[in-house]
């Protein structure tokens, strides 16, 4: 008898010595790996369900196995880590028919929210029939086998118009033969809000900007203003500053017309990328140059007019994108815009209106500003200043065997399957990452699934954090 209570003792000593070891193995994570087995059903305190609920289905049970239908996109889960931890590895198992690109990322940005996406699955190069070659991460599919190695494509490359890339950098430079330095002043006359990505070209000549703008007050804080040259290989080459106005109050009184002056003489010929770094309190007024070619990378931000010209004007713009995205932040910003002469309506505030337009170069008319554009093509604010940088990107909508695309390099590798299941997996460096509220935002970006009616079934999210 004796023996038995020693041993109930015993045990009951030991359960919570067992439960403290456990919880000291979970918190300090002495191996340095936290792994996480994650069925859509269950619940954990590290990873949300995925959300908004009107955008999944109800978790189901078949063949024993529960799994989740994104319907609509995009939907979102939020991961909360107990300490620090330097990259996350994912191994996500879905099913999917019909989503021609399915993405998935961490966010990096916000206001706009903005996404380290990788691709989950891309059936538009899946579905190809076409010869694949595979060296040092990067994969080369030819519609006609003409090249026997990348290295090969990359010194002797076909015309620029028959390549396309998905998730990788074209390394051949472009060279426009007929180009020749402007002898006079351009003006672009547009009220660009916040921070902006450019693209110009250089060729016996200084490159020179000076950017009039104004800072608005609306926001508290300080609003510097930052301009980085990059060249063909991404590295910065030059750069300009210029300081807050001293005003640091949430106030709304504009400050006076300042410039910021970005002059960088003696650049060998090429593309140059500009990256102005600014707040949403920033208005950009006036850019002076005296650069030929300046088109605008992924988005544009036209602001508001106010506290700067009485009446606004229409701006208008150029560009080759087939698929407009399209929001505005104030009801004051409702209105028509035209593409290409036909109208569409942006007919409330805080909801993103898709486009979709013909192929070909095409003019944008916005009557009011206060408006957002994203496009997947340069835009530019006159034709004569247009030019394609960089080689077509694969889209969803990307009809690639009815184009002139014979070409494509992408980093994409194919999901492997397993059973009825794909599973794909990923590493990402925290540090990019936001961590807000203790929390990482991971997204499931999922482009025209409601228009057809498709569905991404995911089953599982599993995943190993390390220190």
């Amino acid at each position: 008898m004796k023996f038995f209570l020693r041993l109930i003792q015993l045990i009951l000593i030991l359960i919570p010595l067992g439960i403290l070891f456990y919880l000291s193995q979970q918190y300090f994570v002495p191996s340095g790996e936290f792994e996480i087995k994650h069925s859509v059903q269950d619940a954990s305190a590290y990873i949300d369900a995925l959300a908004p609920s009107d955008r999944v289905d109800k978790p189901i049970k078949k063949n024993n196995e529960w799994s989740q239908a994104i319907i609509s996109d995009p939907v979102f889960f939020f991961l909360h880590p107990h300490r620090a931890f330097s990259k996350l590895s994912f191994e996500i198992w879905f099913q999917n028919e019909t989503v021609p690109i399915v993405e998935f990322g961490g966010r990096v940005r916000t206001n706009p929210e903005g996404y380290d996406l990788r691709p989950l699955q891309n059936l538009l190069i899946d579905n190809l029939s076409w010869k694949k070659i595979t060296q040092n991460g990067l994969t080369l599919l030819q519609k006609k086998s003409s090249y026997d190695s990348i290295d090969d494509f990359l010194l002797n490359p076909p015309r620029r118009e028959s390549v396309a890339v998905y998730k990788a950098d074209y390394p051949v430079s472009l060279r426009l033969p007929d180009y020749k330095p402007s002898s006079l002043l351009q003006t672009i006359s547009v009220s660009l809000r916040g921070g902006h990505e450019a693209k110009t070209y250089i060729k016996n000549e200084t490159l020179s900007f000076e950017f009039e703008y104004m800072d608005m007050n609306r926001d508290e804080g300080s609003d510097p203003v930052v301009a980085i040259v990059f060249n063909e290989n991404g590295k910065p080459v030059a750069n300009a500053r210029a300081e807050d106005d001293g005003d640091l109050k949430r106030d709304a009184v504009p400050s006076s017309i300042r410039k910021l002056v970005l002059s960088v003489p003696g650049l060998p010929e090429g593309v140059y990328k500009i990256v102005l770094n600014a707040s949403r309190d920033i208005f950009f007024r006036k850019i002076n140059t005296m650069q030929n070619k300046l088109v605008f990378l992924n988005m544009v931000y036209i602001g508001d007019e106010i506290g700067y010209r009485e009446t606004t004007k229409t701006i208008s713009f150029w560009t080759a994108s087939q698929r407009l995205q399209i929001q505005t932040r104030h009801a004051e910003g409702v209105q028509d815009v035209k593409i290409n002469g036909k109208i569409s309506s942006i007919s409330q505030p805080y909801e993103m209106f898709t486009f979709q337009a013909d192929p070909g170069l095409k003019i944008v008319e916005i009557p009011k500003g206060d408006i957002e554009v994203f496009v997947d093509t340069p835009i530019a604010f006159s034709t004569s200043q247009y030019f394609s940088p960089d080689p077509a990107a694969i889209r969803p909508y990307t009809d690639i065997e009815n184009s002139s695309i014979e070409y494509i390099l992408t980093t994409y590798v194919s999901p492997r399957k397993e059973g009825e299941w794909y599973v794909q997996t990923f590493e990402f460096d925290s540090e990019p990452i936001i961590l807000e509220k203790d929390s990482w935002k991971f997204t499931f970006s999922t482009p025209l699934i409601e228009t057809l009616g498709g569905k991404v079934i995911v089953k599982n999210i599993n995943m190993k954090w390390r220190k």
